[in-house]
């Protein structure tokens, strides 16, 4: 099989190092490296850098070492904080350039970054040390999930547990006869169980050789992973070979196989959820990727006597190792994999238990988090332990994952790739304040006031939607002179201690500032006026009167009135047409701003516009935003008029420090480009009218469901004991929430009365996941 005899390339350090000068402008102190088949060099330059010079073995296919190399570069450039080495080109530009050895003999030659640190084998492994390498290999496969090149398929390599069949005649040279007893039967049922299977996985690129000679650490703190290296065996193959490989490479010895496997499949999980298809063969994968390295020994100790490398210092003792996890047995080993990825306990198995741990984790974290945050609100009974996001799934520390249909904060997805770049780029190129002269504040700026009507073109940057909606208010009592704020009944727009006078639903026991006057909400199902009564849209408009008479009373006017355009915290309610319009004609005929705070609105969620107002045919004087404004990333605006601005800065020294920095900025640019660039605005619109039919559709066989209402993807369900008196179903409606995490799917409650789910997903959300939504709702109205 090629690469069973090595024939590694021996080029004379001089040339090595003429030609890194010639070719990389490089010079300084050469020494060899160990290497399994290749020669390796490392360089250190005169000032202190170091450089790792790799010359592939003849054999070596140069399409290979070309995806190599494209695989670490984009590992770069969608995961740069994983610590693999950078690829340093040529002077004129090229990541590969070739050497003679002075016999005639041509190799190719290429430079990478030096990782500096330990090997992994000469420090101890203990089980979180083997999940923390498990978390990043899983980290190093997606990050490779995207990348493909021709060259990674079909390669006949050593280390590949599919070349079985070629493998089984070496079986028979294994010292002990127990051993080639064990080893004939782990082949032949690869070849024959397991192997066929194969083809139905899932499959990408993986690095396939992780060990503890490939992985770096730090040598003060060795938990910490500074490197992985050596990508000559990158294959494409089933992501359960790349657990499998990883596994096989860390039972080490007797008493540590088992823990070792189980903590590197608990922390690949975590990161990468694995199938039950996949979970079943991971114990066979594993002890079979084990067996290579004896039977590799054994071939060259026989074979190529002369030529001892790193591995054969193993001998066979690797067998031990196996043979303690064969005593074990499959069923029980699967058992425990399917238990801790699954959270499905087996019966009769003690010891190590997904689901068991999880428990325990959740009760000693929420003691935990009592003591130290107080009695906080969490979602959920019992709460979840979420531990990754990705794009519109969120995933717990048992490794299941979960339909994110509340978080709006990621607004365009967990993790968006396209802002993790931005994010990282900025980060490590600059973060600053807005006292020095940028780009980026100026850019997202036109860009936010592009989406917007013509004349709120002027930005002011906080970190957050209170602080946004604190600075508008301050903004508009400045502008106006007026001292009073008018705000719908039950509302919520942040936590400062101006805001929480706007924020009646966050008030425990507590009345609502002098003044502050609430709005009754435009409620056509459950308030006084209801749907088809006639000139709906100016009797609950008229209410505005009553508030700004009321606050004339105490001697004051309205500054602003602060609106969300969902209406969220009053139940996502459909106000009537012209309903908004009317109040805003009330509200500055008394010498009132409108402030629309969009910061559960904006950013397409309600679908058709960009932004919540424009459902209601007016213009604000001021807009708020914030959660999704950088994806999670803290960063809020307040988006008014050049006037009202500079009328503001002339009263105030305002600034913040943080606000409108590099990296919030980039975040932000990232969010607008994407939104732009898949469409997210009329998919909110779409996706969410899909849903919205669906949940109406139930309505049919549920009588629970009184309601359903809302646009785009900020939707709501009002649940009523009676759809004649029209009585909350409070309880139901917490239980249905907690039905539906059983079912994998995250939603919400919102109004006065706790009894309308509230829909809200990142703006990905397709027809495919409304459908999940629906038919698990279904199921989980059934069994209230």
């Amino acid at each position: 099989m090629k690469f069973l005899k090595i024939i590694r390339p021996v080029v004379p350090l001089d040339r090595v190092a003429a030609c890194l000068q010639s070719q990389y402008g490089l010079i300084g102190t050469l020494s060899e490296l160990y290497s399994e088949r290749d020669l390796n060099c490392r360089l250190i330059e005169p000032g202190g850098a170091q450089w790792v010079v790799k010359i592939a073995s003849i054999e070596e296919n140069p399409a290979v070492i070309e995806c190599q190399l494209q695989a670490m570069r984009h590992i770069e450039r969608v995961d740069p904080t994983l610590p693999v080495p950078r690829v340093r080109q040529t002077t004129d530009g090229h990541d590969l350039t070739q050497i003679e050895d002075g016999a005639g003999a041509t190799y190719f030659l290429y430079v990478l970054s030096f990782l500096p640190g330990d090997l992994a084998e000469d420090h101890p492994c203990d089980p979180e040390f083997v999940a923390t390498i498990g978390r990043t290999v899983a980290r190093l496969s997606i990050a490779t999930r995207g990348f493909f090149h021709p060259a990674a398929g079909g390669r006949e390599l050593l280390w590949d547990i599919r070349m079985a069949e070629r493998f089984l005649p070496y079986t028979d040279r294994l010292t002990r006869p127990a051993s080639r007893v064990m080893a004939h039967e782990i082949m032949t049922g690869l070849i024959e169980r397991v192997l066929p299977r194969l083809d139905a996985l899932r499959a990408q690129i993986i690095h396939g050789d992780i060990h503890r000679q490939n992985l770096i650490v730090d040598p003060l703190a060795p938990t910490r992973i500074t490197g992985m290296i050596d990508f000559g065996d990158i294959i494409h193959a089933p992501i359960a070979m790349d657990l499998g490989n990883l596994a096989g490479e860390f039972l080490l010895t007797p008493d540590t196989g088992l823990t070792n496997l189980l903590a590197l499949t608990d922390g690949y999980n975590k990161v990468t959820p694995l199938a039950l298809e996949e979970i079943e063969l991971i114990y066979d994968l594993t002890i079979g990727r084990a067996l290579l390295a004896p039977l590799i020994n054994r071939y060259r100790q026989t074979e190529t006597p002369d030529s001892i490398d790193y591995i054969q210092a193993s001998g066979e003792t690797g067998l031990e190792s196996i043979a303690a996890l064969q005593e074990v047995g499959r069923p029980a080993v699967t058992s425990m994999l399917r238990d801790i990825c699954l959270g499905q306990k087996s019966p009769g198995l003690t010891g190590m238990t997904g689901s068991g741990l999880a428990a325990a984790s959740v009760t000693a974290m929420r003691s935990r988090r009592e003591r130290l945050l107080g009695d906080s609100y969490l979602f959920y009974d019992p709460p979840l332990h979420m531990v990754r996001g990705e794009g519109i799934w969120l995933f717990d520390a048992e490794g299941r994952r979960y339909l994110d249909c509340y978080n709006n904060v990621p607004h365009i997805g967990h993790c968006h790739p396209a802002v993790v770049e931005a994010l990282t780029r900025q980060i490590a190129t600059l973060n600053t304040n807005t006292r020095y002269l940028g780009d980026a504040v100026l850019d997202y700026a036109e860009r936010l006031g592009a989406t917007m009507s013509g004349r709120l073109t002027a930005c002011a940057f906080v970190n957050s939607g209170s602080e946004a909606n604190d600075i508008a208010w301050q903004m508009a009592k400045s502008y106006t002179g007026n001292t009073g704020g008018l705000v719908m009944e039950f509302a919520y727009h942040g936590i400062t201690e101006a805001i929480h006078g706007f924020s009646p639903s966050a008030a425990v026991n507590a009345a609502v500032p002098a003044h502050i006057r609430t709005l009754m909400p435009p409620d056509d199902y459950r308030g006084p006026y209801q749907r088809g009564t006639p000139n709906l849209a100016q009797l609950y408009a008229d209410d505005a009167d009553r508030a700004i008479e009321s606050l004339a009373e105490s001697g004051l006017k309205p500054a602003a009135f602060m609106v969300d355009s969902a209406f969220m915290t009053n139940g996502m309610l459909e106000a009537p047409e012209g309903y908004l319009a009317a109040v805003t004609d009330k509200l500055r005929a008394a010498g009132g701003l409108l402030i629309a705070d969009e910061v559960q609105s904006g950013f397409g969620r309600m679908g058709t516009f960009m932004w919540g107002y424009r459902h209601h045919g007016v213009e604000p004087d001021i807009v708020t935003i914030g959660k999704p404004a950088g994806n999670g990333h803290p960063l809020g605006v307040v988006v008014t008029t050049p006037e009202i601005l500079r009328h503001f800065q002339r009263q105030t020294a305002f600034f913040s420090t943080f606000g409108g920095n590099n990296v919030s900025c980039a975040a932000g640019l990232a969010v607008l480009d994407v939104i732009e660039r898949e469409g997210l605005v009329a998919n909110a619109g779409l996706s969410g009218a899909y849903l919205k039919r669906g949940l109406a559709a139930l309505a049919e066989r549920h009588a629970l469901i009184g309601d359903v209402r809302g646009a785009g993807l900020a939707l709501g369900v009002e649940l009523v004991r009676d759809r004649h008196t029209l009585e909350p179903a409070k309880a139901e409606t917490k239980r249905l929430l907690n039905l539906m995490r059983d079912e994998g799917v995250l939603i919400g409650s919102e109004g006065v009365h706790g009894n309308i789910i509230k829909i809200r997903p990142p703006i990905i959300f397709t027809p495919d996941h409304a459908e999940q939504v629906i038919q698990a709702m279904d199921r989980s109205l059934s069994r209230l």
